[in-house]
């Protein structure tokens, strides 16, 4: 009996090993993976815009000459100058102080990542009729988003951005305070467009969520964003563009061995196994996993020298897929409403415990897993060479919710084909 659960230990952990998309549907377009070979792909370092649709009714918005206020008369003590990563990561610090869940920290990295790209295009055009600032831009562009997303800390974020907006005064070849209140107010134009969208998108609405009584799926808890399902996309037409097929029936033989494949595998876990899964928790209170996949973009980008407009692009394509794919994951979850692991192994083995905390959303599909094959198959095509080390981090991230007792198998292998789709409609947009 011992080495049949190890065999079936083997391969709960080897099947979500598979390259990201491999198990899209055969009706569906061709993977990422398969698209990069054939070159239909444009590359998340290449600019666009995702927001700001009149880029001329921007700049015409911004006056040429305007009368900045509050010039300082001293550099701040300490300052450095603030970067597109800097501010990003300045979001995905509030993101953990604030305890977001994965979907709402997934809609605020979009939001910040866009308005930062989309202001430094725009101010690339500004610049053939003037000089421009980035620093003072990339402030602008971020003050009113932060402001939007993490109000609590306002006076902190205030500083940060006066302190960046005025950084032109100090550099080695200074610009006037009249540039910099231009390239100022160019990037918070953007900003503006950025929070009027969000605050149209519906996260905020009261949906009542009617579940499907054949998925079984109930909690004592307060059920996490039921409605996110609907929320505006960015790339995808919306949530439900990405369909899953349906869980199997819960007294088919195909989730009969889903039961048994996962009964099987609690019994045998080591220490290292569960470590896995305490690594990639990333529960509220922590970056979690959109965040911790911004931070892998963010520590690729500086290894591989990219310039500012490339990383703000990168961010950008990355916030997207992470906004589109919560969006998309959420909708499939309370469309099917499926119980949890938890719930069936309080039945045959009271008692029993997962590793990690159940969450309060169904089980069906993979948060954790469509998250990070959305991320690791935009990454894959930025950085090819390290395509290994992105299919390894998606394994991981994958195996260790199915570990943790939180999740089954079939919930990974179909979050990593709903993470997969994702990414290609964001980079096919």
């Amino acid at each position: 009996m011992r080495i049949v659960q190890l065999l079936v230990l083997l391969v709960l952990l080897t099947a979500c090993t598979l390259s990201p998309g491999a198990t899209t549907p055969a009706s569906k377009p061709p993977s990422v993976s398969q698209a990069i070979s054939t070159g239909k792909l444009a590359s998340p370092l290449e600019p666009r815009l995702w927001l700001v649709t009149d880029p001329a009714a921007v700049l015409a918005s911004v006056p040429d000459n305007p009368v900045p206020e509050d010039i300082p008369t001293a550099p701040p003590s300490g300052f450095v100058n603030k970067f597109v990563v800097s501010w990003v990561k300045i979001a995905i610090g509030y993101i953990a102080r604030d305890g977001l869940p994965p979907t709402r920290a997934a809609r605020g990295l979009m939001l910040i990542s866009v308005a930062l790209n989309d202001a430094l295009i725009i101010s690339n055009e500004a610049a053939q009729e003037g000089a421009i600032n980035e620093t003072a831009v990339l402030a602008g562009a971020a003050w009113p988003v932060l402001r939007y997303l993490h109000p609590q800390h306002s006076a902190e974020i205030d500083q940060d951005v006066h302190d960046a907006r005025w950084y032109g005064l100090w550099q080695r070849d200074p610009m006037s305070p009249v540039e910099l209140e231009h390239s100022f107010q160019i990037g918070r134009a953007v900003g503006e467009q950025i929070v009027a969208w969000a605050q149209q998108d519906g996260s905020d609405a009261a949906v009542e969520i009617a579940l499907p009584a054949a998925g079984g799926w109930a909690t004592a808890q307060l059920p996490l964003d039921a409605h996110w399902g609907s929320v505006k996309t960015v790339a995808l037409p919306d949530g439900s563009a990405v369909t899953l097929p349906a869980p199997p029936a819960w007294d088919s033989s195909a989730m009969e061995q889903e039961r048994t494949t996962f009964r099987a595998a609690q019994q045998v876990l080591t220490e290292e196994h569960r470590s896995l899964a305490w690594q990639w928790h990333a529960d509220v209170g922590t970056p979690t996993v959109p965040g911790i996949w911004f931070e892998t973009a963010i520590t690729t980008a500086v290894v591989q020298n990219l310039d500012e407009l490339q990383t703000a692009s990168l961010l950008a394509h990355l916030g997207v897929a992470m906004h589109d794919t919560a969006v998309a994951c959420w909708y499939n979850k309370y469309l099917y409403g499926f119980a949890r692991p938890e719930q069936w192994m309080n039945i045959v083995e009271p008692g029993w415990q997962p590793v990690l905390p159940t969450p309060p959303h169904p089980s069906y599909p993979s948060g954790h897993a469509a998250f990070s094959s959305a991320a690791a198959n935009l990454l894959m095509v930025a950085f090819p060479q390290h395509k290994e080390l992105f299919i390894k981090e998606v394994a991981d991230a994958t195996r260790s919710r199915i570990i943790g007792g939180i999740h089954w198998v079939m919930d990974g292998k179909q979050g990593m084909a709903l993470g997969s789709e994702v990414a290609r409609y964001v980079l096919s947009r």
